[in-house]
């Protein structure tokens, strides 16, 4: 997946580390299975949830790039 910027605080996908549940639905993923990590507040996203918020994030971070003149 892209990042829009490279600033240390914006959300990403990585492999999760340890088992858990997704903070918006509660669904528990695995070990390995691929989340979406908010660092700000620490939110981790599985499944459904993750593709969801990453296109949410895409689309705001497009419309500030292109706001802000480009990426």
């Amino acid at each position: 997946m892209r990042r829009y910027s490279n600033r240390g605080r914006d959300p990403y996908w990585l492999s999760a580390k340890y088992a858990g549940v997704c903070a918006k639905c509660g669904t528990p993923f695995k070990a390995g299975d691929q989340i979406f990590y908010y660092p700000n507040t620490r939110t981790v996203y599985g499944d459904k949830c993750a593709e969801e918020a990453s296109r949410d994030f895409a689309s705001c971070a497009a419309d500030e790039a292109q706001y802000n003149g480009g990426y």
